[in-house]
């Protein structure tokens, strides 16, 4: 997935001033309740548009498992459908009759949750392992051939978020590590963390300017 990387500041920074607001209320209180939905609210408003999170998780796919990359269809849902909570749903593809048509559904909230719903049916379906390359890697040699993925129950396979982000990274990564990747690197880490459902990554760009804004 290829997101502009300023998107991931708006969400930062309305956390930050969440606890800035609200320091002493924790997130099961009232106040702290409102704010994150309000919160929620705005981001769901600045998303992109559900053709292109569809198109940036075809395009995960194509570079993860290039062979399927037919096999499977992508769908934006919204989460007014799952009492408000963000998910994903795999499902058999109720039109597919041969081989090359798309096998498997997968609607999610997100772009991320589709990609996460991709990376939990090649593992707990296929048999597959999905990591960093130091840790092994891409392992896809279990995924069945086109036309022959394993199918999932008819009533379709739902997980929910438990919280609405899953946040990832620290703050010395990005001198140790990041100052010297190029954009093929950022692509495949950006890509491995929408698979593991990472929807809040810690993202410098900018920071100073912000720290400016909330304690000027």
């Amino acid at each position: 997935m290829k997101p502009n990387m300023n998107s991931f500041l708006p969400a930062i920074f309305l956390i930050a001033l969440q606890f800035l607001c609200f320091p002493n209320s924790s997130l099961s209180s009232t106040p702290g309740v409102h704010s994150i939905s309000h919160l929620l609210r705005i981001q769901d408003r600045q998303r992109a548009p559900p053709s292109v999170q569809e198109a940036a998780a075809s395009a995960v796919l194509r570079r993860l498992l290039p062979s399927h990359s037919s096999s499977f269809h992508f769908r934006i849902i919204t989460n007014d459908q799952y009492g408000g909570d963000y998910c994903f749903v795999i499902e058999n593809h109720p039109s597919y009759t041969r081989t090359g048509d798309p096998q498997i559904l997968i609607s999610g909230t997100t772009g991320v949750d589709i990609v996460a719903g991709l990376h939990w049916y090649l593992k707990h379906r296929c048999g597959s392992h999905i990591s960093w390359d130091k840790t092994g890697g891409s392992q896809l040699s279990s995924v069945p051939k086109v036309g022959f993925l394993p199918r999932v129950q008819e009533a379709g396979i739902l997980f929910t978020r438990p919280v609405p982000w899953s946040y990832y990274q620290n703050a010395v990564t990005s001198s140790y590590s990041f100052a010297w990747w190029d954009w093929n690197r950022w692509e495949k880490e950006i890509d491995w963390m929408a698979l593991q459902g990472i929807n809040l990554p810690l993202a410098f760009t900018g920071q100073e300017t912000i720290w400016q804004k909330v304690f000027q």
